[in-house]
């Protein structure tokens, strides 16, 4: 797939569902990556979305999995084996939904707790626990690329249910 790495905040505010235009002649699907950045708190030279651009407008498609890519300066080549779409935008509306799905269950739940005092997976719906579990892979993934010299970032990534 064409690629083309663009600033984390451009990258950042695209995923956010905010408007940006980018100033590149080319029309088609594109996967958006982060330039090559020391800012900290931000992700570098990462994969993050797939967008449509025509006429300097972009079209979010999809959030992918978090991966490396190196930055370039103008529209590359990516192998389509390493893209992965995700299923939710993990920055959008959907994802607050997901938890409050999540939220909702939890405090209509009577039944048996685990030794952490937390539900046991077996005992939460797939249908709201699966979606939950792709987040959490998503986000501990996503912290990799993000610039943490002091790993506050990652800290403040609590995933819902323990990784098997």
């Amino acid at each position: 797939m064409k690629t083309l790495s663009i600033a984390p905040e451009q990258l950042l505010t695209i995923l956010l569902g905010k408007p940006v235009t980018l100033r590149i002649d080319y029309t088609g699907l594109l996967l958006l990556a982060s330039e090559k950045n020391k800012q900290r708190n931000l992700p570098s030279e990462m994969a993050a979305c797939i967008i449509y651009i025509d006429n300097h407008q972009i079209t979010f498609v999809s959030l992918v999995h978090p991966f490396k890519v190196h930055a370039h300066f103008d529209i590359f080549q990516t192998d389509d084996d390493h893209i992965h779409r995700e299923p939710y935008n993990w920055f959008g509306p959907q994802s607050l939904v997901i938890e409050k799905k999540l939220k909702d269950f939890s405090m209509s739940y009577d039944g048996p707790l685990n030794s952490d005092d937390n539900i046991p997976r077996e005992f939460i719906p797939d249908n709201i626990a699966e979606p939950v579990i792709l987040s959490d892979k998503y986000w501990q993934d996503y912290t990799q690329f993000v610039n943490d010299p002091d790993h506050s970032f990652a800290a403040q990534i609590k995933p819902m249910f323990k990784q098997q």
